[in-house]
């Protein structure tokens, strides 16, 4: 008997580090970079990124269907350890820091985040959210670095809230040239049926002294829209505030101000979300919908009727206008404008006189014509 209790401790001690082995994985990455300042910032940026190619790789090795929709880099979590194995300095003039890194991924946190996203649960269809910034007054010069600061403080916190954050390059380059007002509607018409958000900023950089101190702000005005219903979820103004000596490398300061912005930005568009689209969940958005009546009472009953039938997440539905005109009808939907149109000419259908009339989605409206 205590040969099998001392055999069944032995593979329980051999079972376990298995176990912990099995939630890591270790990539070596040589990475190159030049030093701007010194060494040690140097050496920090080489790490970076070199854990941006460890987690690329990882990507690629174990979800590689999914690798170019994942995006890792803003979390430090998804690393359970990092190693500098060798690091030299050449170069008499433009000097460079090569480095030997060992990467240690955080399997079991990568798979928490992909359960978040919906990646392996496919729950958070519903969660998506388009993140557009753009640089605004920038007089360091360093505005990408500045701009992936920010991004990734904002993708980490909103991944964090477990909503699915889309930033890629690709995905909204084509849509950065319409972030100005005048295009404002035109942006979020083109983003229908493909998320339920949009967050748009402006990354400003102004930096001041008092002695020997510097302050760096990183200043971000921005709003966050409902896609679906047009809805101003939030708009505010965010200083994200770095106060340094005078002595300190600017870059690693202006990295600061673009983090505690970020963080700070997120906050608000997360605060926000969190109120509004719960109050959204329980009474819907509010749509106009027209209908060609003439001013045809009987139509107008007719119609009305049609719409208090069991239509599924349609509440509040009221008629804006008696007698004159088309029929304009006030409604609110708890879901997307599109699925609100399929219902209703459902409905419609049922009556011969009504199921020839043809609808067009203009932002938050749906007008029948005949």
């Amino acid at each position: 008997m205590k040969r099998l209790i001392f055999l069944l401790i032995a593979c329980a001690v051999l079972i376990v580090p298995m176990i912990a082995a099995a939630e890591t994985r270790t990539y070596t990455e040589i990475v190159t970079v030049k030093i701007e300042d010194d060494e040690y910032t140097a050496l920090n940026k080489a790490k970076e990124r070199a854990r941006e190619q460890a987690l690329r790789s990882y990507l690629n090795d174990v979800y590689k269907d999914r690798a170019a929709t994942l995006n890792l880099t803003g979390d430090d979590s998804y690393i359970k350890d990092m190693e500098v194995l060798e690091s030299n300095v050449s170069g008499m003039f433009g000097k460079e820091l090569k480095a030997k890194i060992r990467v240690t991924i955080n399997e079991e946190e990568v798979r928490a985040y992909l359960k978040r996203q919906g990646a392996v649960t496919g729950k958070n269809e519903e969660r998506r959210i388009f993140v557009i910034l753009i640089p605004g007054k920038m007089d360091t010069g360093d505005a990408p670095a500045i701009l992936d600061n920010v991004r990734a403080e904002v993708r980490k916190n909103l991944t964090a809230a477990e909503y699915t954050v889309i930033d890629s390059e690709d995905q909204v380059k084509r849509l950065e040239s319409l972030t100005e007002e005048a295009d404002y509607s035109k942006l979020v018409g083109q983003l229908d049926g493909l998320g339920e958000w949009v967050v748009m900023g402006k990354v400003d950089i102004d930096i001041t002294q008092d002695g020997s101190m510097k302050s760096y702000h990183a200043l971000m005005t921005g709003k966050t829209v409902s896609v679906t219903s047009r809805d101003l979820m939030w708009e505010g103004n965010i200083d994200g505030l770095a106060r340094v000596k005078a002595s300190e490398s600017p870059k690693a300061a202006l990295r600061m101000a673009a983090i505690n912005g970020g963080k700070k930005f997120a906050d608000e568009v997360l605060k926000a979300l969190n109120t509004k689209t719960l109050t959204q969940e329980r009474r819907g958005s509010r749509f106009e919908v027209i209908f060609p009546t003439s001013g045809n009472y009987r139509m107008e009953q007719k119609i009305l009727k049609l719409l208090k039938d069991d239509i599924k997440g349609l509440k509040n539905v009221s008629q804006k206008n008696r007698g004159k005109g088309d029929m304009t009808v006030d409604l609110y939907y708890v879901g997307k404008i599109s699925d609100l149109v399929d219902l209703l000419l459902a409905n419609l259908d049922k009556d011969p006189q009504l199921k020839n009339l043809n609808p067009e989605i203009d932002g938050n409206k749906v007008i029948f014509k005949k």
